[in-house]
């Protein structure tokens, strides 16, 4: 992982959607079906598209910058995790590819979206790639955030629901945070701009609704559900009657649960 200033990694990220947003311009791209990564494959660097029985790997990219090159995906990945596949390899070629390059990714590769890393960007291209600003904002203006809401936009997109929970949490005007656990333990959480508290880190509450998932008592969230804000939230303590909004999904393909808060008409 590279240490850099939480400004510069933004900038660096915005860098990266940008890229994206360049080749789309590039192939003329005006509606989610215009969205096709084995064109946009061959224009970003030549590369052909493989689906092949590859193990221990979803994709993997071999290329130079003067011959082009391929990239192999997993025969049985669905369609979403197919395009994202593509669209992270599509990345690396545009943003890491000063000659010759090899990379292979995994699940566990494309749940990276926080770590100041090649990954990390090479996801952030794809999630822009796949789920550009300008198409992507029109459906979420004045809808009620949900998990159902970004499940929805992720079938018509065709992409992943964790790209477009990340896409939401850029773009929306709400006041909501995702949050990213792996099992008991929170990897991460992204704020958007209208989201001032501060996000516990460490362990789910067991009084959250993805507490109550894991320990069994309940399954996902379903919707927004009332939560205790001390189950999330800095700055609160379990004395506090102040609640938030949670909706919490299980996803199998990443072993991850992400969290969707929500202060619905916030007063302090």
């Amino acid at each position: 992982m590279i240490f850099v200033s939480s400004a510069l990694w933004e900038a660096r990220k915005e860098e990266c959607r940008r890229a994206a947003r360049q080749l789309l311009e590039e192939t003329f791209v005006s509606k989610p079906a215009d969205i096709d990564v084995v064109a946009l494959a061959f224009k970003a660097g030549r590369l052909t598209i493989e689906k092949d029985g590859l193990t221990g790997a979803d994709g993997r990219l071999v290329a130079d910058g003067k011959n082009g090159g391929r990239i192999r995906v997993k025969s049985s990945l669905g369609p979403a995790r197919f395009r994202f596949t593509v669209a992270h390899e599509i990345g690396h070629c545009r943003l890491h590819a000063g000659g010759f390059i090899e990379r292979s990714d995994s699940g566990k590769t494309f749940g990276i979206w926080n770590d100041a890393s090649e990954e990390a960007e090479a996801n952030t291209f794809a999630g822009e790639l796949l789920l550009p600003k300008n198409l992507f904002v029109p459906r979420i203006e004045g809808k009620t955030p949900s998990i159902s809401l970004i499940a929805k936009i992720a079938d018509d997109f065709q992409t992943s629901c964790l790209a477009t929970a990340v896409q939401y949490i850029n773009y929306t005007n709400e006041a909501v945070a995702l949050v990213v656990s792996l099992g008991w333990d929170i990897e991460w959480s992204k704020k958007a701009r209208e989201f001032w508290p501060t996000v516990k880190s460490g362990r789910v509450s067991k009084d959250s609704a993805a507490g109550e998932r894991l320990a069994g008592i309940s399954s996902d969230s379903g919707k927004m559900v009332l939560t205790p804000a001390y189950a999330w939230l800095a700055g609160y303590d379990t004395k506090s009657e102040k609640d938030i909004n949670e909706d919490s999904l299980y996803l199998d393909y990443y072993d991850r649960t992400v969290t969707l808060l929500w202060w619905d008409d916030y007063e302090e």
